[in-house]
C-alpha cells in the first residue's frame, strides 16, 4: 500500500481520480495508519501535487502517534518554504494544531504579506477550514483549543473573512457548501468554544472581542455574551439532600468546591475578625504585646483550627516545590482545591510593598497551581505606623488600605486569568486593645529605637 500512495504521489499528473489509495487509507484504513505515518512524514518534506493529496497525507500522519515536536518542525519549514497559496494553509494549520503559540503569529504576517484582500481572505479561509475541519478535510491537532489561541484565530479571521462578505443561505433552496461556508462556520466555532469555556479567562476573552472585533456591529453581541457567561459561571451547582441537612443542623456545610472552601475561609476569618475587634474575650491586647509575625501566625493558625469542625484542615507552613511556604492553606478531603492565605503584619510593610505582595506573591506564586483560583489576603494592624501609602488615594489609615487593596485587585485581575477572585480582609487589634494598645505601642516603638541606638542603624 505504501508503494501505490508512493506511485500516486509521484505520479507526473496526480488528480482525485489517481489519488484512489491514498483516499482508500485516509477512509477507511485507520489500522495501517500507524504503520505508515513514518515513511509518509518522510515524503512529506518533499513537494506533493494536489492540495487533496496533502491534505489526505496530513489527515494519515496527524492522525498517527507521531509527536506534536516533529510535525511542528516539519509545518514550521515546509509552512516559509511553500510559495503556493492553496497549499500553504494546510502546512500553518498543521504547524497551529502543534505549535500555536509562535504558528499563529507567523500565519498572521504570511497574511499580511499578500498582495490583496482577496488573496488574504482565501489563504485565511484554506487555514481556517484545514484547523477546525469541514465537510471535505479533517481537522488538525488540537493544541491551539485553548481560550486565548481561539480568541487570536477567531480576531485574526474575522479581520480577513469579513461578515459583511458572508453568504446567507436563508430560504436560498439546496444547500451545497463551499470554502466560504466552511469557513463562516469554523469562523463561529472558534466563538463557540470560546462561550462553552467555563472560567474566567472566557470571561475577560469576550470582553476583548468586545472592545477589538472588527466589526463594530457585533461588539455589542459579544459584551452579552460576556454578561451570559459571567452569570452562568456565578450559578452554584444544587446542593444533594444530605447537604441541605447539614446546613439545617448547623448553619454550615462542608465545601466540595474550590469556591465553597473559599468562601468558608473568609466566613471563618471574618468570624476571627469580629472577635479580636469586638469580641468580649478578645486576645487582641495578648496580642498587641508582641511584634512578631510568627507569634501572630500562630495564634490565627489555632484559632482556626480548633473552629474547623472537620470541613478543613490547614497544615503548619506547608512547603511548596519552589520552597515557597504560603502562611496557610485550607485544604479539604473532597476536592483537592487548596485556599492560600498569605498574612502580614502591616507595620511592617510599607504602602507600596502591601500592593508588591498582593500581586507578586499571592496571585503569581500561591494561585500558580491549577487547582487553586482564589486566594485570601490577610492584614493585621498591630498599631506600630498610622498612615499608609497608596498608588491613588495617598497616605490612608489601616481601613483605607484594606480598601485600597481590594479595589487594586479588582484593577489588576484581567492580568490574572487563571486567578478567578481575592478577598482582603483586614483586622485591626487597636479596636478592641483601648488603653492597653497604645502603651504596646508606645513600648514597641521604644523597643525599635532602643534596638536601633544599640547597634548603630540610624532611626
Amino acid at each position: 500500500m505504501l508503494r501505490e500512495i508512493e506511485y500516486e504521489l509521484d505520479a507526473e499528473y496526480s488528480d482525485s481520480y489517481n489519488n484512489e489509495a491514498i483516499r482508500k487509507v485516509r477512509s477507511s484504513g485507520d489500522w495501517m495508519w500507524e504503520v505508515l505515518a513514518v515513511p509518509l512524514l518522510a515524503r512529506l518534506g518533499h513537494p506533493i501535487k494536489t492540495l487533496e493529496a496533502l491534505q489526505r497525507v496530513l489527515g494519515i500522519v496527524q492522525n498517527s502517534s507521531v509527536d506534536d515536536e516533529t510535525l511542528a518542525d516539519l509545518a514550521s519549514k515546509r509552512a516559509v518554504e511553500e510559495v503556493d497559496l492553496e497549499m500553504a494553509p494546510s502546512w500553518y494549520a498543521v504547524w497551529i494544531g502543534t505549535n500555536p503559540g509562535i504558528a499563529i503569529l507567523a500565519l498572521a504576517a504570511r497574511i499580511d504579506s499578500l498582495p490583496s484582500d482577496a488573496e488574504k481572505a482565501k489563504f485565511a479561509m484554506l487555514c481556517l477550514t484545514a484547523i477546525v475541519g469541514s465537510h471535505t478535510n479533517s481537522r488538525c491537532r488540537q493544541n491551539y483549543k485553548t481560550v486565548e489561541h481561539a480568541k487570536t484565530l477567531y480576531l485574526l479571521t474575522h479581520t480577513h473573512v469579513r461578515i459583511e462578505d458572508d453568504i446567507d443561505r436563508t430560504g436560498g433552496g439546496v444547500y451545497s457548501p463551499g470554502l466560504r461556508d466552511d469557513a463562516q462556520d469554523a469562523r463561529d466555532g472558534l466563538l463557540a468554544f470560546i462561550r462553552e469555556t467555563p472560567g474566567k479567562e472566557a470571561f475577560l476573552a469576550l470582553e476583548e472581542i468586545a472592545h477589538a472585533h472588527p466589526a463594530e456591529r457585533l461588539r455589542p453581541w459579544s459584551a452579552y455574551y460576556a454578561q451570559q457567561k459571567a452569570t452562568a459561571d456565578s450559578q452554584t451547582p444544587p446542593w444533594e439532600p444530605a447537604k441541605v441537612i447539614e446546613f439545617h443542623n448547623s448553619l454550615e456545610s462542608t465545601p466540595s468546591t474550590h469556591r465553597e472552601l473559599w468562601n468558608l475561609a473568609i466566613d471563618r476569618l471574618l468570624d476571627l475578625k469580629h472577635d479580636l475587634e469586638d469580641g468580649d474575650s478578645s486576645y487582641a491586647e495578648l496580642l498587641l504585646l508582641t511584634n512578631q509575625e510568627t507569634s501572630v501566625r500562630k495564634f490565627i493558625g489555632n484559632w482556626l483550627r480548633d473552629r474547623a469542625a472537620g470541613r478543613y484542615v490547614i497544615p503548619q507552613e506547608e512547603q511548596l516545590a519552589d520552597d515557597k511556604r504560603p502562611d496557610y492553606r485550607f485544604e479539604n478531603s473532597q476536592v483537592y482545591a487548596p485556599v492560600p492565605v498569605e498574612l502580614k503584619l502591616s507595620q511592617n510593610w510599607s504602602g507600596p510593598a502591601h500592593f508588591e505582595r498582593l500581586e507578586n506573591q499571592l496571585c503569581r506564586d500561591y494561585l500558580r497551581d491549577v487547582s487553586s483560583s482564589c486566594g485570601i489576603f490577610l492584614i493585621v494592624d498591630h498599631g506600630g505606623q498610622a498612615t499608609w501609602e497608596t498608588p491613588n488615594e495617598g497616605p490612608v489609615r489601616f481601613e483605607g488600605l484594606v480598601t485600597a487593596l481590594q479595589e487594586h485587585w479588582l484593577t489588576i485581575a484581567w492580568r490574572f486569568p487563571s486567578v478567578e477572585d481575592i478577598q482582603v480582609i483586614g483586622i485591626d487589634l487597636t479596636k478592641r486593645g483601648g488603653r492597653a494598645a497604645l502603651k504596646a505601642i508606645e513600648a514597641n516603638r521604644a523597643q525599635v529605637e532602643a534596638t536601633r541606638g544599640g547597634s548603630g542603624m540610624k532611626p
